[in-house]
């Protein structure tokens, strides 16, 4: 008995590995074009639909700089960005950013699009789509038994709404989907190496690893990633993975060790030259600077491990809301369906392989990419990146329920699938709806301001005000001052031409710099010759007929003085630090004694 019943197990299996050859013989028989041409095009046409109406959105906030910044970049310029900080060159503040590719590519689209925003949203758009794919191409490689379920991460991974951000603005393409690009085409080509033991696969795979390090800090973590993805094939035990050498020296750990050897060179390589342009290696300064007393004390231990988690759970709440920006109602519905999902993969005992792919694209995966954003600053297109291991995760964790016997099974593996991608579209296609309302205001404002400031004389004192302005109010009004006003968005350098001070919320930089730059030009004011008057203009945002109101008067210098000391407790010029409060505050009362001053003038010639 227990031999026929070893002999039934034996046949059972067989038959299953027979059914396996025949359902990838069937993939392979279906041919590239739809195996590979169609889903490309599915993936390019939803996104298409979903993002089309970022392709009107105008320049908003970083846009300006980076466009004014390397639309004549010169050969010289480019050289200093190899061993210099791209935001020193840009906002001319240190972050530590070593990204030369950013240059090239603002150099390039400008010559072919000038100041044109739809044709660098088509750039960036393109490349959407190329990410989505590689997303795609990473499914159907690690499960290439289920075109269904490579298909569905692609898709889903195109419609994410955080991915809104990314795309409507200029400089997500280099910001986010670049990397990502670079990312994962790395991971790509180590996948098929693995697979096939191709040199060239290594090579593609190191290429893709270099760009991406000339691109974005966060591609530090791809070596993790790739021990990682080591992980899963070892786990998972699937000897058709590893790959087919004769050479037993080859397949011993030496075989398996020696390609991150590649990878270790060049990433000892760029942290050393990291190190020699900025004396920071991953910007320890700002995160590890106390690590000395968190290890010699227990006080200080536990101090800034209760820092850490903050930020972990900061970072989070903030991932979640971005990731699931849904009604209440919509926010129950789907986690709902990701619990019953989850409940299907622990009920079917489903195979060792499609866990630990839910685990690796979902949790490892989430977890290596946020790790570079626990010392940023929380910005949404951030979610770029983790999004494509999250979109794997989801697909293969929905396929599990929809192979399950059973109709009512099936529906809820294909139909919540299908349900989650159409909530992300449409959701998607809202928020960028929104950002193109943005992009109306930035054009309205930006090109309005520079048509005023035109007519203005050299050398006069300028106030610029942003009223009740939506654009400021919601944090996109940012880098309109100095960028939108210079070349190439205006035909001479109209802010060098003027003493400007601006309202915080509309300059590039923080408010320290923006006081270090706002404090001489008061204080040259204001330290004229007694009895001197100051001839002033205030431009104010009326948001009505989308035009900045003109007010000019003459102002009297001592009660300017008295009024930008009562604020500042002290004269300017004795003042080394701001607070954001008082540098709004300052900026408004100024605006009041011109609209004052000139009321009063009025009236006297009245």
């Amino acid at each position: 008995m227990r031999s026929f019943a070893a002999l039934r197990m034996t046949a059972t299996k067989r038959m299953a590995e027979s059914e396996k050859r025949k359902s990838s013989a069937s993939v392979r028989v279906a041919g590239p074009f739809y195996g590979r041409v169609v889903p490309a095009a599915i993936i390019a046409l939803v996104s298409l639909v979903v993002f089309f109406p970022t392709f009107k959105v105008y320049f908003l906030a970083d846009d300006f700089a980076f466009v004014h910044a390397f639309h004549h970049l010169t050969a010289a310029d480019f050289l200093r960005l190899l061993h210099s900080d791209m935001a020193q060159f840009v906002w001319g503040d240190s972050r530590q950013e070593f990204r030369p590719l950013y240059s090239l590519y603002y150099v390039i689209a400008y010559h072919i699009w000038g100041l044109h925003p739809w044709g660098y949203h088509l750039c960036g758009w393109l490349l959407h789509v190329g990410v989505a794919y590689l997303v795609f191409l990473i499914a159907r490689t690690v499960a290439p038994e289920d075109p269904w379920f490579a298909g569905a991460a692609g898709l889903l991974f195109a419609v994410q709404p955080p991915h809104a951000q990314a795309l409507s603005l200029i400089v997500g393409l280099m910001a986010e989907s670049f990397p990502a690009f670079l990312y994962l085409a790395c991971l790509l080509a180590f996948i098929r190496y693995r697979s096939s033991g191709r040199t060239r696969d290594l090579v593609i795979s190191t290429l893709a690893f270099f760009g991406c390090l000339l691109s974005k800090e966060s591609a530090v973590t791809l070596p993790v990633m790739l021990v990682g993805y080591d992980c899963l094939r070892a786990l998972a035990g699937r000897e058709g993975d590893l790959p087919r050498q004769d050479s037993s020296a080859r397949r011993s750990w030496w075989g398996l060790l020696a390609p991150y050897s590649v990878f270790g060179v060049l990433l000892a390589a760029y942290l050393e030259w990291r190190h020699l342009a900025f004396a920071s290696f991953i910007r320890e300064a700002g995160w590890a600077s106390h690590a000395k007393e968190a290890v010699t004390s227990t006080a200080g231990f536990w101090l800034h491990f209760r820092h850490v988690v903050a930020r972990i759970w900061k970072l989070q709440v903030f991932n979640f809301q971005n990731l699931f920006p849904y009604p209440p109602v919509v926010q129950v519905l789907v986690l709902i369906l990701f619990g019953l999902w989850i409940y299907q993969l622990w009920r079917r005992s489903a195979s060792r392989q499609t866990v630990l792919m839910v685990l690796y694209f979902g949790l490892v995966w989430y977890l290596i990419t946020n790790l570079p954003y626990l010392i940023e600053g929380y910005v949404t297109y951030h979610l770029y990146l983790p999004l494509a291991g999250a979109s794997i995760a989801t697909a293969a964790l929905a396929s599990v329920t929809w192979r399950a016997p059973g109709e009512l099974r099936r529906s809820l593996g294909l139909g919540g699938l299908g349900l989650l991608i159409t909530i992300s579209a449409v959701r998607g296609w809202t928020e960028n709806r929104e950002y193109a309302r943005f992009g109306d205001m930035s054009a309205s404002m930006s090109r309005a301001l520079a048509k005023s400031l035109v007519e203005i004389p050299k050398g006069s004192f300028v106030v610029v005000w942003p009223g009740e302005s939506k654009l400021v109010s919601s944090g996109w009004g940012e880098q309109i001052l100095p960028f939108a006003v210079q070349p190439p968005f205006a035909p001479t350098d109209l802010y060098s031409d003027l003493r400007i001070v601006e309202h915080p919320d509309l300059s590039c930089c923080g408010v320290p710099e923006w006081w270090e730059k706002t404090r001489p030009v008061l204080t040259d004011e204001l330290d004229r010759s007694p009895g001197e008057d100051l001839d002033a203009y205030l431009f104010a945002w009326d948001g009505g007929d989308s035009s900045f109101r003109r007010t000019r008067c003459v102002l009297h210098k001592e009660q300017v003085r008295a009024r930008v000391t009562r604020i500042l407790h002290h004269p300017p010029e004795d003042v080394g630090s701001v607070t954001d409060e008082a540098a709004k505050r300052l900026v408004g009362e100024i605006g009041a004694c011109i609209v004052d001053a000139a009321v009063t003038t009025d009236s006297h010639s009245r």
